[in-house]
């Protein structure tokens, strides 16, 4: 990791996580499970602040481009914000790729955590800035879940706090093709990461550990957008590959999304596992993109994640 890079501080009980809708208009489509979600992170011990067109309507998106920058880069400017959490997902939030102000992103570290459809920003910030940003739950389908499990939210305070044990990946990973693997974590939604490829905000593809996941999508069409990263030249590139747990993909030819994997990456030699929970899983872990991550099958934890937190020292008073 370089040490120049930009980076946030773990945060602490009672901090603030400002809550922004950058896609879709879930909140307004969900009152319920929105408000029961920021209840959830206030019961996590974290004070909320909703950004002034969270809760807004525009027809399939929730607001004017204008006006959803407008409420994201508030959030990142405010020194009273802690942290930033993604209210839900949806099919646009690449509309705002090009008005990202990477400039003040950079001088305002902080996590900003989303899944889905907003994959696409959190890994070009990472991608533009240095700065780690996290693949995690969302405040809609997963605070607001009414069973939201525990492990959810246990691994989400535990990545947020700087808790080591959230490096340490509790999952029992099944490698299709053994090896090990280190690099920089690319992380999320398959067809969103796929939004990145040939802009300027495409990920670094050089070594990285590419960690996907999708839903409701057949395995047909999974293997259009893996066979896309294939001609862009991005598999020849990475270093490994782990697929998620995959929700409501349908089999196609009487083929599974294992077999569609292998048979598209059958010319590469990077290892591949399956079986990781996150993304649109109900049961997920919080995964800092732009990490140093370790994949190895003999390893008492397969994946394992570096720290990416500021230095003790250049923290006020030295903690925190």
């Amino acid at each position: 990791m370089s040490p120049d890079r930009p980076l946030p501080r773990p945060l602490a009980q009672g901090d603030w996580i400002g809550v922004v809708t950058l896609s879709a208009p879930e909140p307004a489509l969900n009152p319920e499970p929105f408000a029961r979600g920021l209840d959830t992170l206030q019961n996590l011990g974290f004070h909320t602040q909703v950004a002034d067109h969270a809760a807004g309507r525009h027809g399939y998106r929730v607001g004017t481009e204008a006006e959803l920058l407008h409420d994201f880069h508030a959030l990142v400017a405010d020194p009273g914000i802690d942290a930033i959490v993604v209210a839900g997902g949806g099919k646009s939030a690449n509309r705002l790729l090009r008005g990202l102000d990477f400039t003040l992103l950079a001088a305002h570290p902080k996590p900003i955590v989303g899944v889905s459809d907003p994959t696409v920003l959190l890994n070009a910030i990472t991608a533009r800035t240095g700065m780690p940003t996290f693949h995690g739950p969302s405040v809609v389908w997963d605070f607001g879940a009414a069973d939201c499990p525990q492990a959810t939210l246990d691994h989400f305070v535990a990545a947020l706090t700087g808790d080591p044990a959230a490096l340490r990946i509790d999952a029992p990973l099944d490698f299709a093709r053994p090896g090990t693997a280190q690099g920089h974590l690319v992380a999320g939604c398959l067809s969103s990461l796929r939004c990145l490829l040939g802009t300027p905000y495409e990920p670094d593809w050089n070594g990285a550990v590419l960690v996907w996941e999708d839903a409701f999508k057949s395995v047909d069409v999974l293997d259009q957008a893996l066979t896309h990263f294939r001609d862009c030249g991005a598999l020849e590139r990475i270093a490994g590959m782990v697929v998620g747990d995959l929700v409501g993909c349908e089999t196609a030819g009487g083929w599974d999304a294992r077999e569609m994997v292998m048979d598209v990456c059958a010319e590469y030699a990077f290892p591949i596992a399956f079986g990781l929970p996150f993304g649109h899983t109900p049961l997920k872990h919080t995964l800092p993109i732009g990490a140093d991550v370790v994949l190895d099958p003999a390893a008492e934890h397969a994946l394992t994640l570096s720290p990416i937190w500021q230095p003790a020292e250049s923290l006020p008073g030295g903690t925190r």
